[in-house]
């Protein structure tokens, strides 16, 4: 995935990219790590509105495993799945009144 090579023939070895993350992380006074922009990721694509197959996809497995391990909760999303919720429940009552 990581190459300082144009033609990305020759790729970093991963340790060296989790170890220079790490370093980078330590100098500028952040608990992470590399897997954490995995985590991130999900996240973030799933409160943008990206279905959960293609994210999953993305990660190279299940859209469960995705669901249970690589989201995190986001209070703005629930607040737009609570006002789309709503909504459909208000036009679903408008179809009912006589």
């Amino acid at each position: 995935m990581f190459s300082n090579r144009p033609d990305h023939s020759r790729w970093y070895d991963p340790d060296a990219v989790s170890h220079r993350f790490k370093a980078m992380c330590k100098r500028l006074g952040i608990d992470s790590h590399l897997h954490a922009l995995r985590h991130y990721a999900a996240t973030e694509l799933i409160s943008a509105g990206v279905d959960v197959r293609t994210v999953a996809g993305r990660l190279g497995h299940g859209g469960t495993t995705t669901l249970r391990v690589y989201t995190a909760w986001v209070p703005e999303s629930d607040k737009r799945a609570a006002e789309a919720l709503a909504s459909r429940l208000s036009e679903a009552a408008d179809t009912m009144r006589p």
